[in-house]
């Protein structure tokens, strides 16, 4: 597939909005570029993941990209080099070269499998990469597509929290407002607690180490068109590899009894509603060497080993299968989910460059 081909595949797939949950557009525009690329199988499953193979037999690598995007167009352009569209950095740039990269090794592919997959809901409940995993995925190690970097591996990422928590207190005329307590302002002085309780695992080694809490939205009603008595925090809860879900969840608690006991006439509830643990994958796994070696062949370094304060589906396949896994594609992350999000065209081809030296090598290496 030469670089034409490959950056109009691109332009292709950025045309196509798909945010979360919106993704059968695109699924379907992807089957039928898989088919013309000499993919065989190619599918789709319940979930709306799509697959499509080269190769046969053991071993078999997996290459992981996701088709969906947040919320938000952007008019698709190149400027400068650069090709803007929403997903052109998170994360549509990695499957795009993954897909490229397997198509042009499938005419020197020997033995084994690789499977490209484009999954859906990434962004928002990770039940692509779910199913992809009660569907029984047998690879012998694995590469998901997010934003590293051309010289960059993502070797470790964050656990997540989602939390919901609701104040309610008694309703009133606006204008006894004095005698009664806003549940608005309750809420606050809830919220300004638990960040006081994250500080307290604040790491003198960085954010990657810390617990970093983030509200995200507010919600609040008058049930009695008076006061405002109820009011829901939707918080965000960025987990550190030491302090997983379970102790995350047992510090949100006790924040909020110790809340709960010093403020009588307010009722709290907290729901959680996601959680996804930290993950550090093993650095010195043959998937990492040849990664690397190929990062080095193509850009000539040097190479980085990353750790990223977001979550990614490598959070979920990876403790869940135990094979060696990585993160990489091109892309800089502190451009995802912007409103002016692109990508380097020259760095997506060396992305493909490295996804295609990296398969030579991981075949040569667990192929023996």
């Amino acid at each position: 597939m030469d670089k034409e081909a490959s950056a109009e595949l691109l332009k292709n797939m950025l045309r196509i909005y798909s945010p979360s949950g919106k993704e059968e557009k695109l699924a379907a525009f992807l089957r039928g570029e898989l088919g013309k690329l000499g993919f065989e199988r190619v599918r789709t499953d319940e979930a709306g993941n799509i697959y499509g193979e080269i190769g046969s037999g053991p071993p078999t690598v997996l290459l992981c990209g996701h088709m969906d995007t947040v919320p938000g167009r952007i008019a698709v352009k190149t400027e400068d080099g650069h090709l803007y569209g929403r997903g052109a950095v998170d994360a549509k740039a990695s499957l795009a070269a993954m897909i490229s990269a397997a198509s042009s090794f499938r005419l020197s592919m020997q033995a084994g499998r690789v499977v490209v997959v484009g999954v859906v809901e990434e962004e928002r409940t990770a039940k692509g990469i779910r199913r992809l995993l009660r569907e029984g995925m047998n690879a012998d190690c694995a590469v998901f597509g997010e934003p590293s970097g051309v010289r960059n591996i993502t070797f470790a990422y964050k656990g997540k929290l989602g939390l919901k928590i609701a104040c309610r207190t008694m309703s009133g005329h606006v204008g006894a407002q004095h005698l009664l307590s806003n549940a608005i302002e309750t809420s606050l002085e809830l919220w300004k607690r638990l960040k006081t309780y994250c500080a307290r695992h604040k790491s003198p080694h960085g954010v990657f180490y810390s617990l970093t809490p983030c509200l995200v939205r507010i919600g609040s009603k008058r049930t009695s068109g008076g006061v405002p008595d109820v009011c829901v925090l939707d918080i965000d809860l960025r987990l550190p590899p030491k302090l997983g879900c379970e102790k995350g969840v047992a510090l949100v608690k006790e924040s909020v009894s110790d809340f709960q006991d010093a403020n009588k006439r307010v009722s709290v509830s907290l729901e959680v509603t996601d959680k996804v643990e930290p993950f550090v994958a093993e650095r010195t796994s043959p998937l990492m060497k040849a990664l690397q070696k190929a990062i080095l062949e193509v850009t000539h370094g040097p190479v980085r080993f990353l750790r990223k304060t977001g979550t990614g589906d490598m959070n979920i396949f990876g403790p869940e299968t135990g094979v060696p896994v990585a993160t990489y594609g091109p892309g800089d992350a502190r451009l995802s989910h912007t409103t002016h999000e692109h990508v380097d065209i020259s760095e997506y081809q060396i992305s493909i460059e490295v996804y295609r030296s990296f398969l030579k090598e991981i075949f040569l290496q667990i192929g023996n």
